[in-house]
């Protein structure tokens, strides 16, 4: 029974995310010294039938160790999300996590899971271990050296790759309505990665016509489908070939987020180019100018509809951060049908306008996006972004306009809705003037300036002007506190991953070291000041986010008893708890803060997420109609209470009970 079994690995994806998710799975268990399972989703009336059966390409002992086969996406929840919790957890606590009973999922796609003390290479080599027992059937292991002669003979130097995605971002619904940079590299880039490497390139792709358009005749570039007779294979031993012959490569021109690349890495060492980010300065350029060019003058000269759709969103990017923005809304604006057809592009052009301060234009633009019915919820957030700014730029516009302030709480705690330059100006702007969003996050107007970063005012897109213009607040700074009502984990996992923890720390300076050692000391303190109190406070967050639990709590505890009853302290002390395992002593906090805050509605939010996970219903709803009376117009609350509803908690037949306890102002339910 795979219930019972501690770690369980899934991917629903093609054989790359597949393989490195196992992979993963199999190292998890070495760690933990504990049995693991990776389940392989069958479904030969599914996106990917050449995967039906692992047994096809893999050893069937190696099989029947280590895979379950299971024609249904499986039940993983409640376990614990192990990439979530290794950024902050040590390879003995997991081990000790295991033995004491936790179950944990793997759904790692492309990246290794590493814990905090474990370093990249050791990881890396470690897998490489394991991936050598991948072993071929003869038939398969001839035939791929076959295909290495031929490249040996295409040219003198180490041969290398490149991944170039199409499909179904080309042309698949609803695949094709959204943009995809990580997934997505124009032609530019390729030909940039081809001329810096002499050797023969080996070029891999799911739309094999899209690489004769690509190489335009260059007899160095080998399109992968000459190299094998697919006649005589399946279609998963063919998949699995390419990715060793790629594993074999030096290196690997992929967009950033190739699964299939990455596996080929895990496997074989190869490393990895990701495009167009670790192309040399001159040459990116250059790239990023000529698509540029291209997009704007000779819009017949791409592979398919899609494909110009795609590399406009790349061109748009440039033409913001060059000042050319004003020529790619000319040049694109008018192509109704292309927009119509890929409507991600009215984001990208609608922040484009902005930039070129076409602010109308860009206010059409924006809703004409919006009222695309083909527009994905991914990119709608973006177009809102631009109105929102818009608003905000209104003659009589206030920082305390609460449309405008829940409009932003709203987005910077659903998913990915805030990212962009957009928002963090905007952050900047609302927080150091104060007002309902900065009062609701307790984040003190003196932090803005201590946090924020520089941004070049092209990319700035034009959301608050003024001298001030190139200052950003980045969106970690403002979420640390209030994690829990972000309702996308990969989100929160990027909080932790980017930046550093040395980064953040800078908010507390060397008074941070100075305070700690003096407390470990037990010396007297140097001199406390409100803005020091401040710095500190953050500080401890911060930690608390990295899992230098000690650290927080000393902190914490300390500007406790000497500034007591902040409720924004007392907050910090219950998530600490609450992220110790420590529930009761988390409860006591809380219930403290809330004391002293009785009107914060993102407190009260807070409260019904914490009573959710107790399962405590009529608590929990109690305080998401609290919320709502405190803030009527913060859409937030009913994001929140759609999180809640995923842990299968009945949230509607309590609402009318709760409104009638709100309305009486009855006493609220005891926290915990």
């Amino acid at each position: 029974m795979t219930s019972k079994i501690p770690i369980l690995g899934f991917r629903q994806d093609r054989i790359g995310a597949r393989l490195i998710c196992l992979l993963n799975t199999m190292r998890l268990a070495r760690v933990a010294a504990a049995p693991a399972r990776f389940l392989w989703l069958s479904q030969p009336d599914g996106p990917y039938p050449e995967l039906v059966d692992p047994n096809d390409f893999l050893k069937a002992g190696f099989v029947r160790e280590w895979i379950d086969i299971v024609d249904a996406i499986p039940e993983l929840e409640p376990r614990r999300n192990v990439e979530m919790q290794a950024a902050s957890t040590s390879t003995r606590h997991f081990a000790d996590a295991i033995a004491a009973g936790q179950q944990y999922q793997c759904v790692a796609m492309s990246d290794l899971v590493r814990f905090m003390n474990e370093s990249p290479g050791d990881v890396a080599a470690e897998v490489q271990e394991i991936a050598a027992g991948l072993m071929l059937k003869p038939r398969l292991a001839r035939m791929l050296v076959k295909a290495r002669e031929i490249v040996a003979r295409a040219g003198e130097g180490a041969p290398v790759a490149i991944h170039v995605r199409r499909g179904d971002i080309l042309d698949g619904d609803p695949w094709s309505y959204s943009s995809w940079s990580s997934k997505y590299v124009p032609d530019e880039f390729f030909q940039a990665f081809i001329e810096l490497n002499p050797g023969p390139v080996i070029a891999f792709s799911d739309t094999p016509a899209a690489i004769d358009h690509l190489r335009q005749g260059n007899p160095r570039v080998i399109p992968v489908t000459t190299l094998f007779d697919s006649s005589k294979l399946t279609p998963a031993e063919r998949d699995l070939l390419e990715l060793l012959l790629m594993a074999g490569c030096e290196q690997v021109g992929a967009p950033s987020q190739s699964a299939y690349s990455r596996a080929a890495a895990v496997i074989g060492n190869c490393r990895i180019t990701p495009l167009p980010a670790a192309l040399p300065m001159g040459a990116k350029q250059k790239a990023y100018d000529d698509l540029l060019d291209r997009v704007i003058a000779r819009p017949d000269s791409f592979f398919a509809p899609g494909d110009q759709a795609q590399s406009g969103s790349y061109a748009a990017a440039h033409a913001i951060n060059t000042e050319r923005g004003a020529e790619i809304v000319e040049a694109m604006a008018g192509r109704t049908e292309l927009l119509k057809r890929f409507p991600f592009l009215y984001r990208d052009l609608s922040g484009a306008a902005l930039s070129a301060g076409k602010k109308e234009q860009a206010r059409r633009l924006a809703r004409a996006g919006l009222a695309n019915p083909m527009m994905r919820n991914r990119d709608r957030p973006h177009c809102k972004q631009v109105l929102l700014v818009l608003d905000n730029l209104r003659p009589n516009a206030k920082s305390s306009d609460t449309d405008i302030d829940a409009e932003f709480l709203s987005m910077i705690f659903t998913g990915r809705a805030g990212e962009g330059p957009i928002i963090p100006g905007l952050a900047r702007h609302l927080l150091l003037r104060g007002g309902t969003a900065g009062g609701a996050l307790m984040f003190d107007p003196r932090l803005v300036a201590l946090c924020s970063e520089t941004m070049a005012p092209a990319q700035r897109m034009g959301a608050v002007d003024g001298p001030d213009c190139e200052e950003v607040l980045p969106l970690w700074a403002v979420r640390c506190d209030w994690e829990e009502l972000l309702n996308d984990a990969s989100v929160r996992r990027d909080m932790r991953l980017m930046p550093a923890i040395q980064r953040k720390l800078h908010v507390g300076g060397p008074t941070l070291h100075e305070f700690e050692a003096a407390l470990a000391q037990k010396v007297p303190t140097p001199d406390l000041d409100d803005l020091t109190a401040l710095r500190l406070g953050l500080a401890a967050s911060f930690l608390r986010l990295h899992g230098r639990m000690h650290r927080a709590f000393t902190l914490l505890e300390w500007l406790n008893r000497t500034r007591p009853n902040d409720p924004l302290t007392l907050k910090r002390l219950a998530d600490c708890c609450f992220a110790n395992g420590n529930r009761k002593g988390g409860w006591r906090w809380f219930q403290l803060a809330m004391q002293q805050a009785p009107k914060n509605p993102l407190l009260q939010l807070s409260c019904a997420l914490h009573q959710a996970e107790d399962g405590d219903e009529n608590a929990a709803a109690y305080h998401l109609e609290e919320a709502r009376r405190l803030w009527p117009g913060l859409d937030l609350i009913g994001i929140v209470q759609g999180s809640i509803r995923k842990r299968g908690l009945k949230l509607d037949r309590q609402r009318h009970r709760a409104q009638e306890h709100v309305q009486n102002n009855d006493p609220q339910p005891e926290p915990g």
